[in-house]
């Protein structure tokens, strides 16, 4: 049930609110020219704003694609450290290097009975793998029992 509740009436006022006038005035020589002026500048906000939406949702876009790649790579790193970490050969060994060879330089044939001129001084060549250097060290020997 629901009881009556009293209300009391509030006396109206009989005083008329007064509208508040400015103290001061300004006198616009061409109010459509000022008017047109904040328009202009208005549509100009707005093109800012609409362009720094843009910006915005650009970041956004970076943001999450930069997360996704950080999950994918660490679900990567996983994948490799936890179920293909048993396929890997166990020992430490380091990356291959793959040395791409110069084609060999055909030496000019010398006539019979001429031997070939040899530098006294020591030759500097550039570092050679050890099956290369062993290659010419036997060359060398070669030469030296047919000069014998």
């Amino acid at each position: 049930m629901k009881k009556a509740v009293n209300k009391k009436s509030t006396p109206k006022s009989t005083h008329p609110v007064k509208e508040k006038h400015p103290e001061y005035m300004v006198h616009i020589a061409d109010p459509k020219m000022l008017r047109k002026d904040l328009l202009e500048s208005l549509r100009e906000i707005i093109i800012f704003m609409q362009g720094y939406e843009k910006f915005r949702q650009i970041q956004e876009e970076k943001v999450a694609h930069f997360s996704s790649l950080k999950a994918r790579s660490r679900d990567l790193n996983n994948l490799i450290d936890n179920k293909l970490k048993h396929y890997f050969p166990k020992g430490k060994a380091g990356p291959v290097k793959v040395k791409t060879e110069a084609p060999p330089v055909e030496e000019p044939e010398l006539p019979v009975g001429r031997e070939p001129m040899v530098a006294a001084g020591p030759r500097e060549l550039p570092r050679r793998s050890d099956l290369d250097e062993l290659e010419s060290q036997l060359k060398d020997i070669e030469s030296q029992l047919k000069r014998v």
